[in-house]
């Protein structure tokens, strides 16, 4: 029988665990010389343990000894009962090797693949002192509270730009006479892809690549002899910024894998990586000769250590039916309360998604061929859902449905309902067999309503959802935009369609009776239909029986593109300002031609072109990938120039070269 330090020690070990709501841990042997001081701590935290005291003896009850992990959802504000979720973890190499070793093939090869007290002391000053000016564009998001990351940000006060191999921070006090006040540059393996500013505190999004070792092919039929092994890691680096002259890097967290996406929500950073798992050893050799710690994925955190870290399968969760021979690592970060960034490991793959303010949805296509002919079988998606609440993330559930997504845009979630769009069947060979479909989900993904069969033989261009209401557009010939009421969460209901020359691949509300599409223009070339240069089309959908094309602007030739084609934050957009802008390329007589375009919105007169900026066009660099404004000024932004024009009149006022070293 255990006497009462035995006893009161394993109630304090039971506690610890239920502060840091982990389960299955192995209880941890405290050990103590003092008894004193054990009963002291027992004594002070009393009255917490009598509850703990009743949780761990339910527990003790029910607790099932196997590898099944539940991971609890946050607490309600309504108390309401709280809901488990069960995954299984992979708990150990043998049960690894012998989950992916049927998946493996002889010719499987890997695709993609200051002291800390000042630390501490920056970073918290970092995200609490801020000065900043209200007048200046955001990044255009799909949800207006989630920020998203992207190559350019501003405070109001300086620019932050993503460009070539580092990150430029322009001051703006003068914007005649605009100065490099500092620079962030990158060595050769990271390179920041984008980046947010939370108060004073810029994050760098990127990937680092290190091409430090190389597999030897053993077929003779693989006529590779070698193949590099990409040891690829998804990084955000975090500066303090109160020294604006010289950013100070505070903090580094490293996922080994591949930066697949990222947002912030308040002070809070989330980011989604996937690391490919090599199969090709997995195949060749029995378990014996492999080694256990090449297949745990790395992490490290320079908030704790600066030492890279393993995850052991122990914190592995898994899915019944594994599909991808990847990892999906979510990173939550919350910025004001310097714990170590909480990781959450999946055997699974995930490439789109889409985050509300409080929860993130994770979609992975899952296609079936026929052996012989590759013939597309079927199609599906898989949509994994996690709770998101202060830098913490929990798993939710899961589920399945018919078809693929076209991206983010394809998901919403308002009113406690997600909502989803698919294309079901090839969306690449249109035929009868090809559909879209429109299904609605509980908090808890148990489907409660659905339209399937719409626009047969097309596939989905582009989704917005406002108001209760979505809006789909399909396209083969002709671009219809569906008007589709879900007031009723288990009946929606079609209420309109609009058939119209081109397509739209990006929708953007304009106000409760008005949506614009930007996309291409359409013509009918013989038997097929080629694109005809962009277009621009105001929809009205105040009539949501009778959707009509209200105006529309061509906008170019054949040749002409933008990457808001296929990239929503290329769009500057203000209804207060009555201006929507979009970089675009013209090539003309083997010259590109690099230039903004600006409008003015009239819901009676049109898109009103209230003029251009043009860049240097000798140059690739030229490019323009951004327009913004701060206060009464454009900004421009290519790889090696900011340019900065008069709102009103369109003179040029400024500019700065950004020279790359």
């Amino acid at each position: 029988m255990k006497d009462n330090k035995q006893f009161i020690q394993e109630i304090y070990d039971k506690y610890e665990e239920y502060k840091k709501e982990q389960k299955n841990l192995k209880n941890k042997n405290i050990k103590t010389n003092n008894k004193n001081n054990i009963l002291i701590k027992v004594t002070s935290i009393a009255a917490i343990f009598i509850i703990v005291f009743t949780i761990f003896i339910a527990e003790f009850n029910t607790h099932n000894t196997n590898s099944k992990v539940a991971i609890e959802n946050d607490e309600s504000n309504n108390n309401e009962q709280e809901e488990t979720i069960s995954l299984a973890t992979i708990d150990n190499f043998e049960n690894f090797y012998n989950m992916l070793k049927p998946k493996a093939t002889q010719n499987d090869y890997q695709k993609n693949e200051a002291t800390k007290s000042e630390q501490l002391e920056n970073l918290q000053d970092s995200v609490t002192n801020s000065e900043k000016r209200d007048n200046y564009s955001k990044t255009n998001t799909q949800d207006e509270n989630v920020d998203e990351a992207d190559i350019v940000k501003t405070d109001g006060k300086y620019i932050y730009y993503v460009s070539e191999s580092k990150i430029s921070i322009i001051d703006l006090e003068s914007p005649e006479n605009l100065k490099e006040i500092s620079k962030i540059e990158f060595n050769e393996e990271f390179k920041a892809s984008e980046i947010y500013i939370v108060d004073n505190i810029l994050i760098a999004m990127g990937n680092s690549i290190n091409l430090s070792t190389y597999i030897k092919s053993t077929n003779i039929m693989e006529d590779i002899a070698y193949a590099p092994d990409y040891k690829t890691k998804s990084i955000a680096v975090f500066y303090d910024l109160n020294n604006i002259k010289n950013p100070k890097e505070i903090r580094r967290i490293e996922i080994e894998g591949n930066y697949n996406t990222s947002r912030v929500i308040g002070k809070n950073l989330y980011f989604v990586t996937n690391k490919y798992i090599s199969l090709s050893s997995l195949a060749k050799t029995g378990i014996e000769e492999l080694k256990e710690e090449d297949y745990k994925p790395t992490y490290r955190d320079t908030i704790i250590s600066n030492e890279d870290k393993k995850i052991d399968f122990s914190d592995i969760y898994y899915f019944n039916d594994i599909e991808n021979t990847n990892y999906l690592i979510l990173t939550g970060v919350n910025l004001e309360n310097l714990e170590e960034a909480d990781i959450k490991t999946f055997l699974g793959a995930g490439e789109n998604v889409y985050a509300s303010a409080k929860n993130m949805y994770i979609t992975k296509e899952q296609t079936t061929y026929e052996p012989s002919s590759y013939e597309i079988l079927d199609t599906n998606t898989r949509i994994l859902k996690f709770k998101l609440n202060n830098g913490k993330i929990k798993f939710k559930t899961e589920t399945q449905i018919e078809g693929i997504i076209n991206n983010q845009f394809s998901m919403d979630e308002s009113n406690g309902y997600f909502k989803i769009a698919t294309t079901v069947g090839n969306p690449w060979i249109l035929s009868e067999k090809t559909s879209n479909s429109l299904f609605i989900f509980d908090e808890n993904l148990n489907q409660v309503g659905k339209i399937e069969g719409l626009a047969r033989g097309e596939k989905i261009y582009s989704v917005r959802y406002t108001n209760n209401k979505a809006y789909i557009v399909t396209l083969k010939q002709v671009d219809p935009l569906f008007v589709i009421d879900l007031t009723d969460p288990a009946n929606p209901t079609i209420l309109g369609e609009l058939k119209i020359p081109g397509y739209s691949t990006y929708l953007h509300p304009y106000d409760e009776t008005h949506i614009i599409g930007f996309g291409y223009d359409t013509k009918e070339d013989g038997t097929r239909i080629t694109t005809n240069g962009l277009k621009m089309a105001m929809f009205d959908i105040s009539d949501l029986n009778n959707p009509k094309e209200l105006f529309k602007v061509n906008i170019g030739d054949k040749y002409t593109s933008s990457e808001l084609i296929y990239n929503h934050k290329a769009l500057l957009y203000s209804k207060e300002k009555n201006l929507i802008a979009f970089p675009i390329v013209n090539y003309k007589n083997s010259k590109s031609e690099y230039k903004a375009q600006i409008y003015q919105i009239d819901l009676q007169k049109g898109f009103i072109l209230k003029g251009e900026i043009e860049h240097n066009n000798s140059s690739y660099e030229n490019l323009i990938k951004r327009i913004i404004y701060i206060d009464e000024n454009f900004y421009t932004l290519s790889n090696n120039l900011i340019k900065v024009t008069d709102m009103n009149t369109l003179k040029e006022k400024g500019k700065i070269e950004l020279k790359n070293n």
